[in-house]
């Protein structure tokens, strides 16, 4: 039998996601994948497929539960930052532009990276819209019956206590 906390598809059940140490395994597979890349090696457009492609999608599945705390978004986005402009952990390049331009729409001038912050915002309201709209899965029975007092309210759309 297995102890609370464990680790469980990367992500630490049990802990609080309001510490640093559950969102060590997110930093580490962020820095294991950077470990095998040379980023200076590849030209500015490799570094941009593979940031835009392949490092944004690492922490959606973290993301997609857990409400990151400021420091670890800016962990993540200071590590992107670094590989895209061919720099390290060791070894920082010059920015020929500011992070925010990367990550604006390309209507607008920029890359069309993702914002993590709002990324993360994005798929935890996904997980809201969810609960208004499918009130018959199992899921929602088990956060029900885990979290909320007033069930009725949550099982009619909020309309018990409006007539």
């Amino acid at each position: 039998m297995e102890k609370v906390p464990f680790l469980y598809l990367g992500l630490h059940i049990g802990n609080q996601p309001r510490h640093l140490k559950f969102w060590e395994p997110v930093l580490s597979r962020f820095k294991s994948r950077l470990s095998g890349w040379k980023g200076h090696f590849l030209s500015l457009g490799g570094r941009f497929i593979f940031l835009k492609f392949v490092l944004t999608s690492l922490p959606i599945y973290a993301l997609s539960f857990f409400k990151a705390l400021s420091g670890i978004i800016s962990s993540i986005e200071s590590l992107l930052n670094n590989f895209f402009w061919g720099g390290s952990e060791e070894h920082r390049f010059f920015f020929w532009i500011g992070w925010k331009n990367v990550w604006l729409e390309k209507e607008h001038g920029g890359l069309g990276v993702r914002q993590m912050r709002e990324f993360n915002i994005a798929l935890l309201e996904k997980w809201c819209l969810r609960m208004l709209v499918d009130i018959r899965g199992s899921w929602f029975k088990v956060l029900v019956a885990c979290y909320c007092e007033d069930v009725g309210r949550l099982e009619d759309g909020g309309r018990s206590g409006s007539s």
